[in-house]
Parts: structure tokens; sequence; C-alpha cells
């Protein structure tokens, strides 16, 4: 799969996962990709005042992220836990 992201997301993503936005991902790769960027977000420092922080920035990737890899794979679902996306497996 291809990720579809917006440009002001793009640089972010290569930073985080040091991999090509063009590069096409298996189902494995995807949930490490998605687990490395969570990771990135909780480390992150929280932020505050007017301007947007890298904190809600990484979050505004991984809610992209894990929206894609569900539509894409059918037995994974996103589920929001105290406000963070976790990937799931979808319940039959």
């Amino acid at each position: 799969m291809k990720f579809n992201l917006p440009r002001r997301q793009r640089k972010s993503f290569e930073s985080i996962t040091k991999k090509m936005i063009s590069d096409n991902f298996n189902k494995t790769e995807s949930k490490e990709l998605f687990i490395n960027i969570r990771k990135q977000y909780i480390d992150a420092p929280r932020s505050f005042g007017a301007n947007q922080g890298k904190k809600e920035a990484t979050l505004e990737l991984l809610i992209i992220i894990g929206d894609q890899i569900a539509k894409e794979y059918k037995d994974i679902e996103v589920a929001m836990v105290l406000g963070v996306p976790e990937l799931s497996k979808k319940k039959a």
C-alpha cells in the first residue's frame, strides 16, 4: 500500500519513519510504521501556545495513517484510546 498524505505531513513522515513516502508497504511494514509514529507521538514534548507544535502534528499524522491502514486491510480497525489511535484486530 502507498500512503496518501497532505503536503504538510510528508516531510515529517519521512523523518520519523526513515522511509520514502513513494515506497510500497506491506501489512506488517504498515503496522510497524504506525507503531513507530505512535511511539514518536508519546515521546514528543507537550506544546503550548497559539502555534501548532510537534505533538499535535504527529497526532494528525497518526490519525491519517491509521485511517488509511484500516481502509486498506479489512481485518484491522482503529480505536481511539485516551485520544490516541490504536490498531486492533477486527472481531468477526
